[in-house]
């Protein structure tokens, strides 16, 4: 399985109006295509005006194959131009691999993700991969937060590591990052570990919340 997953930033004042542009054409998509797409606006840790679109495929194959007919479609093309047009800055895409998760990983996104970010040089791969499992281990067995560990060879910067946190609401949320849980965390040979491998400078955390 393959995440893709467009991360966009519109400009201040299109922040607003950029949440009804994302839910409808994520509603098109879902409509339209043979996948399954969800949006998604930052709440924290990002510029305001930070969302994304994302999907899960079988293969890039199948996410190749189906573009054709997407650019081919007067509506999503239409969609997609409005939404540019809004644009701070040009949107990024990206494609992650599943290399860790917890055995309670929902099937489903849920509604509040946490998404930390971190970046390795090539050589420490297999340790990144290593730790993300550890890490997904920790933080179920501490809190009971689901949470999956994913990885990108591509863009600037190395290796890419996300480290996904599911919650079913923001209650849930603050209950779990708690400054307990993350003393729990940061006190955690694992860390110490962590420092060697990835570039604490790289490191990058953001809330979101799933609007379509």
């Amino acid at each position: 399985m393959k995440i893709f997953q467009r991360i966009i930033q519109f400009r201040p004042e299109c922040s607003l109006e950029g949440a009804a542009k994302v839910a409808d054409i994520v509603g098109y998509m879902n409509s339209s295509t043979d996948f399954t797409w969800y949006g998604w606006q930052v709440l924290a840790g990002a510029p305001v005006g930070s969302y994304g679109i994302s999907t899960r495929v079988d293969s890039m194959t199948d996410m190749m194959a189906a573009q054709p007919a997407m650019f081919e479609d007067e509506g999503f093309v239409g969609r997609v131009a409005e939404m540019t047009a809004m644009y701070a800055d040009p949107a990024q895409d990206w494609i992650m691999s599943p290399i860790a998760g917890s055995e309670n990983m929902p099937s489903e996104p849920s509604e509040f993700l946490v998404n930390t970010i971190n970046r390795s040089s090539y050589d420490k791969v297999s340790r990144g991969i290593d730790l993300s499992q550890q890490f997904c281990s920790m933080v179920t067995g501490i809190a009971g937060t689901p949470s999956a560990g994913l990885m990108s060879t591509l863009g600037e910067g190395g290796v890419t590591f996300a480290l996904l946190l599911y919650y079913d609401s923001i209650a849930q949320y603050e209950e779990r990052q708690s400054p307990e849980v993350w003393s729990m965390i940061g006190d955690s040979p694992l860390q110490a570990e962590a420092q060697e491998v990835f570039d604490a400078a790289a490191t990058w955390q953001t809330l979101t919340r799933r609007i379509a």
